[in-house]
Formats: C-alpha cells, structure tokens, sequence
C-alpha cells in the first residue's frame, strides 16, 4: 500500500488538490442556494396567505416600536389598548399580523403620513386624560387652567412621542417613514375596532328617545361645602382619639368605606443601584488624532467634507464607539461578579435560592464599582471615575416613588422583546406563582441578567437591600400623623355639615338663593373671614349621566359630578313641567342638598328650570349620542360572546394553521385546534 502511494504519490496530490479547489469555489455557491431559516413557514390561512419566520420577527419588530412610541396600544381593549396577550410571542406576532390584515382588507391602513399625523391625535387625548385626572384631584381649579394645561401637555406628549419614533427607528435600524407606517397600522386596527362599535342602527323614534335619555338636563345654581369649611371648628384630636381613628382604617384601602380613607400601604422596597452614566464613559475617552483621521478616510460618504470640518462629528462617533465598547465590558465585569458569587447556588425556574448567610457574602455595589475602574482602566488606559452609587434605604419605595426617581426610575428591563419598567419591581415579592418572569428579583442579589437601561443608553445595576409586604400599616407614623389628623378632621368635619343638611335646605327655600346656606356654613368657622367663601356655579346643566359647565360658569368641580347627585337633582325636578321659566320655578324654590361622603362634602343647590333637549342641540350631538347608545347595546348584546377581533376568534376566522410545532406548543393546544378544527371546515 505504502509503495503504490508513493507511486502515485503526485497524482493523488494533484487529484486531491482539485477536488478542495472545487469545493472552495463551489461553497458560496452552495450556501446561496441553501434555504434561509428566515424563509420558513410558520402558520398558513384559509386563503393561501403564509407567514413565514421572517414575517413574526417583523411583527415583533412592530410591536417594538410601537411599544415605544404608544405604550398604551399594547394594552388591554377595557383600557384603551388593541388587545394583544403578552403571554406568549408568537401568538402575539401573529395576532398583529392578522388585526393588520384585516384593516387592511377593509381599506383602513393609510401610509407614513397617517401615522404622523396620528400622534398629535394621541398626544390630545393623553394629555386630556391627565387634565382629568389633575382636575380630580384639586390640582385644576377652572377652565382657562385646563384649557392652559391641556395645551401644554399635549404638545409635550407629542413632542415626546416624535422623538420616541425617531430613536425607535435608530434602535431597529429602520427608517423614520417605518415607524410611522407602523404607527399608520395601529391606526388603521383602531378604526377597524371603532366600526365595530357603530354598527348598530337606529330608527328615528329610538335616536330622539336616546338623545332625550341622554341630553334632557335641569339647570342648577350649586356650590360645595368642603369639609375643610368646618374642620378649623374640629379640635385638635388627642393621641387617643387619632390611634383609634387610625385603627379603624389601618387594614382598609379608599374603596373599602364611604371615606375613601385607607392606610393599607403596597409592598414596598428599599433600594440601592450602581450607574453606568455613558456621557461619563464618553468624556473619559482619550481621542487619537491618528484614529480619527483613519476612520475620516475610509468612511468618505459619511463625511464627505474636509478632516478640519468634520473632526467635530468624527470625534463624537469615536468616542461613542470606544465608550460603547468600555461599557460593555464593564458590564461582563459586573456579571462576572455575581456568576463568582453565586457559583453552584441551585435554581428553581430561572431563580437562585441563596444561602442562609447570603446577606454577609453577597457582592457589595461598593467592591462593584470599585473593580470596574480598575479594571477599565487599565484595559483602556482612561481615568474613568468611580461610578455613582445611589442608596435609598432610609425610607420604603413603592412603584410610583420608583417611577419618580431620575434616571432609574425611567429605565427598564429588556426580557426578550419585552420590557419590564423598574416601578414593577415591588410586585415581583406579590407574585402568587412561581417566578417565570425571566428577571431574578430578590432581597439582596444585584439584578444585572440583564441591567436595566434608559434611553439615554445609561445602565443601572440594582439591588434591593429590603422588602416590606403589602399590608396594614403599622403605625401612625407609618402612613404620617399630618395626614391621619387632616383624615381625621376631614371626616369630623363632614359630620358636622351633614348634621345641618335641614338647615340648608330650608335656608335656601326660604331665602331663594344659596347665600343663606353658605353663610350658616361659613359661621362654622371661628374666622370666618380666614377662608375661602364656596363659589357658586350658576346655571350648570344637570344630566342623568353628567353635568355640564353651561354658558355662565367655567369650571365645575368633579367632586359635584357624580351620581347620588345627579340623581337627586333630577329626581327633584321631576315634577316640573318641562317648559317652565326659571321664574315661574322661583315662585316655589326647589332645593337639592346632597351629603357626599366620597369627597367628605355636602353639596347644595337650586333648581332654575328644567332644560329639554331642543332640536338645535338634536341636530347637532345626535350622532355622538346615537353612537354612544349603539355602543352600549352592542356591549349588552355580545356580553358573553367572543371578542371578534381576538386571537382565538382571528384565527378561526382566516383558519390559521400552525406550521412550526414549536411555535404551535408556545400558542397553546386550544388555540391550535380551534384554528385547525376552522381550516378543515
């Protein structure tokens, strides 16, 4: 054998030689002619259409973005979202594929332009929300106040959303015209979930009925008696009296009494973190002229102007890169820290179980921090300072003070293509099954698998150092004695005006005017001079469902808009005919005073005349009241029924069939054989 190789020793060389080169020459070849993974089917409809993986992976892209940019899209459809489950990532993806479809079909997706031009829609009505809320809670005084706020807020929104977009789009490596189209799809699923709303019709009797249910009103003088008008007659409560006060609500939450008083407090955290601050790690950068020149020349198209000019623009580019590069090793230097610390610990679902005398072993931010510099340092030869740790632990953090906190607070948690705010943090230690979350939250263990980062590409690397559980509060000074006393007198003092609720009523009869009922409450006060008198609203519009400012009063306060009243009032003009004059129902006063114990108020006021609806006002807000009312009756009809525009109800629809076995085990048995079982059909 040996003899015949050594025979023919150049010619199998040069056999064989030919055979790699063929093979060198043919491997390009081959893997363009391979099948991309991307390309694979993924689930198929009724109608041909397949989805393949490279269509879910742009679905999630979308979700993405959109998650950026309008959050509040990816929620719930009770709260103004479009419906799609978190829970599970390919079913989602394809939910959106299948919403976007079908809005298509009917004609409701415009391009880039439509979703630019959504936002400052959004930006209204979110900005509208807050006024709301702001109003609500006394922070909104008057109409020229809202109206001042809601100008502000709604191009702040929209200014913020526009920026969103427009990092969004760097982040994906996409376009900015993409995101607005994908902002023009939601768009275009809103409209199609809208339709469905207004499809019910209805006849001319019924939509002059509705619109008498709805837009028949009584014209009131009113005002409201705040408890604070008779809480400077409350004492001073003794020790005694403010502990059993405090008793009584300590276990409760505002929905469990009439009050609105509870002291329940939410689980509750104290809180250290470790930052990555990436201006830090960019000013520490030492610039290499010799680099920046190298990197001017061979990205010519990038900067197509002179090295003078451009030196500004190819130093902020080199910094970045190099900071990007030292801060991602910074991060393996953390990691490396807590996989050392941690080594052998077992797990249970993703989680560590820590050891009994964790507390004294555990990694310190300090000892972090500490070996980061040196060891960036001298890996990169730069002075980088010693990153900042912030220690909250003098005081329980829940996830609105989280929220609250800067930097930090606006961070968040990547885990796969979702995102988990750091304000979510307390209500890991409220979960009731097992954490499957993909974050490893415990008392103690820095959670940096993975960091939380901000938009600003800042890094945080946190800790908790305690817990305290959703419960009862202790003490009174763990809710704060200035508010349990201004609790207490609050209530005391709504005592004292719904004992006189008589007397206001037959003040304001016998005096025809509010005035008398004001000045009895106001001679509660020692000093009455030291307190502002109750402004009285004068002919606002009661309806069954709401009240309306009217013509003569710019602001009603929300805590007079609620039903017990609304109720009152109406059920008190009854009586009237509905043509009456205000003189004619100033012959006879009608008063209509209301103990409001959600406020801790009482409310008081005078019937003027009842206000029918008239034809002008028919003409112009019956399509708003027929849509509303069509609404509601599409809601009772389909109360038990499938939402149409579910997953489930979607992909039964178009017959969805699951392609990819995996995909269809993370969807669910029951969702692929509902849409298996429609198929075959």
């Amino acid at each position: 054998m040996l003899r015949f190789i050594r025979k023919y020793q150049l010619f199998i060389l040069v056999i064989g030689g030919s055979l790699l080169m063929i093979v060198f020459l043919l491997e390009p070849v081959l893997t363009r002619l391979a099948p991309s993974p991307m390309k694979a089917k993924v689930a198929k409809l009724e109608d041909g259409t397949n989805f393949t993986r490279a269509d879910t992976q742009r679905a999630n892209v979308a979700i993405s973005l959109l998650r950026r940019v309008h959050p509040r899209a990816l929620g719930p459809r009770s709260v103004g979202g479009i419906g799609l489950d978190p829970s599970n990532e390919s079913s989602m993806a394809l939910h959106w594929l299948l919403l976007v479809k079908q809005a298509e079909m009917a004609g409701l997706v415009g391009e880039a332009g439509d979703g630019v031009s959504w936002i400052d829609e959004l930006a209204q009505m979110e900005a509208r929300v807050i006024v709301i809320s702001e109003a609500q809670q006394g922070l909104i005084t008057n109409n020229a106040q809202a109206e001042q706020r809601l100008a502000e807020l709604a191009n702040q929104i929209s200014n913020t959303m526009h920026t969103n977009a427009s990092r969004s789009a760097g982040m994906a490596r996409s376009t900015l015209d993409d995101v607005y189209r994908i902002l023009a799809q939601a768009r275009g699923v809103y409209r199609l979930l809208s339709a469905m709303q207004t499809m019910p019709s209805f006849s001319d009797v019924n939509a002059i009925h509705a619109a008498h249910e709805a837009l028949d009103a009584v014209a009131i003088n009113a005002a409201l008696l705040d408890s604070n008008l008779a809480a400077a007659a409350v004492a001073e409560p003794t020790d005694e009296q403010l502990q059993a006060f405090f008793d009584t609500y300590k276990a409760q939450s505002p929905e469990d009494n009439e009050y609105r008083i509870g002291y329940t407090q939410p689980t509750r955290i104290a809180l250290g973190w470790l930052t990555l601050d990436k201006n830090v790690f960019m000013n520490a950068v030492k610039v290499d002229r010799v680099e920046l020149h190298k990197l001017w020349s061979q990205n010519r198209d990038q900067y197509p102007e002179e090295f003078p000019v451009e030196k500004f623009n190819l130093e902020a580019q080199y910094r970045e890169r190099i900071a990007t590069d030292m801060m991602i090793d910074a991060d393996r230097i953390i990691r490396a820290q807590i996989i050392t610390a941690t080594k052998g610990l077992s797990k249970t679902n993703g989680i560590l179980t820590l050891p009994d005398d964790w507390e004294s072993r555990r990694p310190k931010l300090e000892d972090i921090a500490r070996l980061v510099v040196e060891r960036i340092n001298e890996r990169f030869s730069v002075l980088l300072p010693t990153p900042q740790i912030t220690i909250i632990g003098d005081r329980w953090l829940t996830g609105n003070d989280i929220a609250s906190l800067p930097g930090y607070g606006s961070s968040t948690y990547r885990i796969g293509s979702r995102q988990l705010p750091t304000y979510t943090l307390p209500q890991f230690f409220e979960l009731e099954e097992p954490n499957t979350l993909g974050l490893d939250v415990q008392v103690g263990l820095p959670i940096v698998d993975p960091a939380a980062e901000d938009q600003l590409g800042n890094r945080y690397y946190a800790v908790i150092l305690d817990v305290r559980q959703q419960g009862p509060a202790e003490s009174v000074d763990d809710v704060t004695r200035e508010r349990v006393v201004a609790d207490y007198k609050s209530v005391e003092g709504f005592k004292l005006l719904s004992a006189r609720i008589e007397e206001f009523k037959s003040a304001i009869e016998s005096g025809g005017d509010l005035a008398p009922a004001i000045e009895l409450a106001t001679s509660l006060v020692p000093n009455p001079e030291s307190i502002r008198t109750p402004d009285v609203k004068r002919n606002i519009l009661v309806r069954r469902d709401s009240i309306d400012r009217g013509r003569l009063t710019s602001f009603v306060e929300p805590s007079l808009n609620v039903e017990s009243f609304r109720t009152a009032v109406i059920a008190a003009a009854a009586g009237i005919d509905p043509l009456a004059t205000p003189q004619a129902v100033a012959a006879d006063p009608i008063a209509v005073v209301v103990a409001l114990p959600e406020s801790r108020s009482v409310a008081i006021s005078r019937v003027v005349a009842p206000r029918p609806v008239s034809i002008e006002e028919f003409r112009a807000l019956s399509n708003g009241v027929v849509a509303t009312a069509g609404q509601q009756e599409l809601a009772q009809a389909s109360r038990d029924l499938e939402d149409p525009f579910s997953f489930k109800a979607l992909a039964a629809r178009y017959g969805l069939t699951w392609l990819d076995e995996d995909k269809a085990k993370e969807a669910g048995a029951d969702e692929s054989e509902s849409a298996e079982e429609s198929s075959e059909g």
